[in-house]
């Protein structure tokens, strides 16, 4: 009798996975989301190695999309978030992988369904808050420990990307060009471009890094000293946040009267600015003049730019 019911049991269990194996084509790859305070969005997503040959839409209704592509080889998939970030998807034909996140927290996403998409996503994860040269560290440890991996190999174009896009580094006397920040989805509806006409003061923060709010005091104190200059000499504040819990940035912003110009796209040290910049340290500053030529940097209100911002005051 024992024997018995340890069968039926077994092939309870066994006949779901029969069927699911036998709903999956084997020429197929299928790849569905799940993300929580998101109803509706377009994703899109390509393939730079022949897993499709065009841009497709991703339609997520109530959080939800299910997306399935003829694949009849190794492919590896990107798809584009509404903040311009990127996700990366190992397939397979015959596999089928999930996507679960929070619209909030997109670069916590998790990819599951296969052992390549877990582990470059436990990777990822653990890897959040490095700085570059940290990531950089990171990622050839780990192509050294997994040579033949699929992760390794992925994180080894990612390496290559990084020597061939050489960022700017930033100097004192440098004349920036118009600089353009979209909306960062956090309710920031419009795009934000600044050009030259008043001097700016950039702040580099994140609410993780406990001497960033300490900046914001600084800061205030800048912006009501040159708030009754004439425009060429009167402060403008441009807040840009590494954060990637929207919760936590928004609170900061709240308790820290940040009411000026702010960005937080929630991809911490891979926010565009931040790498164009070669931003490495935070909190950090960059004051421009009314001709957005720098005039000072550094992490250092006190030493960096107390001294640049008595100048302006006395212009």
């Amino acid at each position: 009798m024992l024997k018995l019911l340890t069968s039926i049991r077994y092939y309870a269990w066994l006949l779901p996975c029969v069927m699911l194996y036998a709903c999956q084509d084997s020429a197929t790859f299928r790849l569905s989301g799940s993300f929580k305070n998101l109803r509706q969005a377009d994703f899109f997503i390509y393939s730079p190695d022949g897993g499709l040959d065009r841009i497709d839409t991703l339609h997520v209704l109530n959080g939800e999309f299910d997306w399935t592509v003829p694949l009849e080889r190794e492919a590896t998939f990107y798809v584009i978030y509404p903040n311009l970030s990127e996700q990366v998807v190992f397939a397979e034909p015959g596999e089928a992988v999930k996507m679960k996140g929070d619209a909030g927290q997109l670069r916590a996403t998790r990819v599951e369904g296969t052992r390549e998409n877990e582990e470059l996503t436990d990777f990822r994860v653990a890897h959040t808050d490095d700085t570059q040269e940290q990531l950089t560290d990171a990622m050839k440890a780990y192509i050294a420990d997994n040579p033949d991996s699929r992760v390794s190999n992925y994180l080894q174009r990612q390496l290559t990307l990084q020597r061939t896009t050489r960022p700017s580094r930033l100097h004192v006397g440098q004349q920036l060009k118009d600089i353009v920040l979209p909306p960062d989805g956090l309710g920031t509806a419009d795009t934000l471009r600044i050009a030259a006409g008043q001097p700016h003061l950039f702040i580099f923060w994140a609410n993780w890094k406990r001497d960033s709010q300490d900046a914001f005091y600084y800061i205030r104190r800048a912006l009501r000293r040159t708030a009754d200059n004439a425009d060429s000499l009167r402060l403008k504040a441009v807040s840009i946040s590494l954060d990637t819990d929207p919760e936590k940035y928004a609170a900061s912003c709240r308790y820290d009267s940040i009411t000026y110009a702010t960005r937080c796209y929630r991809l911490s040290w891979s926010t565009p600015i931040v790498k164009l910049w070669s931003i490495k340290d935070i909190p950090y500053f960059v004051l421009t003049d009314h001709h957005l030529v720098i005039t000072a940097l550094g992490g250092d209100w006190k030493k960096d730019m107390q001294p640049a911002i008595d100048r302006l005051l006395h212009e």
